[in-house]
């Protein structure tokens, strides 16, 4: 079972906590059948499905949505997006799998200061996790910054509190820093850059806690780069990757490995769990991880960043539940 504060005590945002100014949020969540587009599979390796949704919204700064934590019997969501507004929903289930949303409401994030935050490279929020201590950490890209929100007391209008993260985060390639973020049971913050390369050509990742930092790196599997990820209760740590190349069609992987014992220099070889490529499987430009309990089941749930381009690209919600003895396909 996921430890008590990810799976109960996530989210609960009282309603007379909201901002003054959050405004109601038409949503249109369109269930979809099957993650494999030309077959009824349900079991993928590792994870059978559980649903999924596409989300859409005529409200003009719906989208974007970067970072994902689900929890609460997974029907609480909360994402973030690069344009720094927070989204909170509902999820609804029909025979246990996804099938709606409610409840949906878009707020502006907040800086140091309380105010709302000022729009571009400052409010490129790409990464968000549930904390020990009760707090969502957040990562920005673009001008990095990684900082906490005490949503439980202070709602969406929480204030940004900047936290100390390696500052070799920052030597990333512009709009490549970081886009992931998750703590590890010890309480150590870890984080894996989007495209900040080692000598090897691996993908440079931290592991921290205060000013004791230990860096290394994840092999990189073909052209994919990682883009999020999701901190499981033994230690191991899952990573949702997706591959945009001019020569091949979008992929996207999941891959697993253990940051138990990892030191200074170590390159970690991960395990491919999945990989899915268009158009063969439903999915976009898949952005979020999040891990929940339902029903008895650890709950996998995927999202996708549209870029605000709702001509070629889609918001979605995919779920699975996570079987981790069962041999990779």
């Amino acid at each position: 079972m996921l430890p008590v504060i990810v799976a109960v005590a996530i989210l609960h945002i009282n309603e007379s906590r909201a901002p003054a100014g959050t405004t109601p949020l038409a949503v249109t969540a369109k269930p979809f059948a099957s993650f494999n587009n030309f077959t009824s599979t349900t079991e993928f390796g590792a994870f059978a499905w559980r649903g999924g949704l596409t989300l859409s919204s005529a409200t003009e700064n719906f989208g974007g949505l970067s970072g994902l934590i689900v929890g609460n019997n997974c029907q609480d969501l909360l994402a973030i997006s690069d344009r720094g507004n927070w989204f909170t929903a509902k999820l609804g289930y029909t025979d246990d799998k996804l099938s709606g949303l409610t409840a949906p409401r878009l707020e502006r994030m907040r800086d140091a200061k309380g105010r709302p935050l000022r729009s571009g490279p400052w409010s490129d929020a790409e990464a968000v996790t549930q904390l020990q201590s009760g707090k969502i950490g957040v990562a920005f890209e673009r001008q990095t910054h990684i900082g906490t929100y005490d949503l439980a007391k202070k709602g969406l209008a929480a204030a940004f509190a900047p936290i100390a993260y390696p500052q070799a985060i920052d030597d990333g390639p512009w709009n490549g820093e970081i886009e992931s973020l998750g703590q590890m049971p010890d309480g150590r913050l870890i984080a894996i850059a989007e495209r900040q390369r080692d000598a090897s050509g691996n993908t440079k990742a931290w592991i921290w806690q205060g000013a004791k930092v230990t860096p290394f790196s994840v092999e990189r599997y073909d052209s994919y780069n990682v883009t999020d990820l999701a901190v499981l209760p033994d230690g191991s740590v899952l990573t949702i990757e997706r591959s945009f190349t001019s020569f091949w069609f979008p992929g996207m992987a999941i891959r697993r490995f253990s940051a138990k014992a990892i030191a200074t220099g170590d390159t970690v070889k991960p395990e491919l769990l999945l990989q899915a490529s268009l158009p063969l499987y439903a999915f976009d430009n898949m952005e979020g991880i999040s891990i929940c309990e339902r029903g008895g089941e650890t709950r996998v749930t995927l999202l996708s960043d549209n870029n605000f381009n709702t001509t070629l690209q889609n918001t979605m919600l995919l779920q699975f539940a996570y079987k981790p003895d069962t041999p990779s396909p």
